[in-house]
């Protein structure tokens, strides 16, 4: 098996992490800092980054997207078709692979 750039074997059946614009785009449009709005989710800089970044959370837990919904001015049922469009996105791209 490859062995990636930290010394551990990559496993050929994990899933590519595809970004989740939409938080990104939300967070630009209110300038703020993945640093800003980690602090205000209370998590750690690196874990949000993950989460906009898809590597993390393919599955929001619901007290985190009610926050993410309050901290980005999201409306509700937007972030949810949103959120539901990435995880269909993600899904069709790694069955691709």
């Amino acid at each position: 098996m490859p062995v990636n750039g930290t010394g551990k074997v990559q496993n050929r059946d994990q899933a590519t992490p595809l970004p989740r614009f939409y938080l990104i785009e939300h967070r630009n449009n209110l300038g703020l800092s993945v640093e800003e709005v980690s602090r205000m989710l209370n998590l750690s800089h690196y874990y949000y980054y993950q989460i906009e970044s898809g590597r993390r959370g393919q599955k929001l837990p619901i007290p985190l997207v009610l926050e993410l919904i309050n901290v980005l001015q999201i409306d509700a049922i937007k972030f949810l078709e949103l959120e539901s469009e990435h995880v269909k996105k993600h899904n069709e791209f790694n069955r691709m692979k």
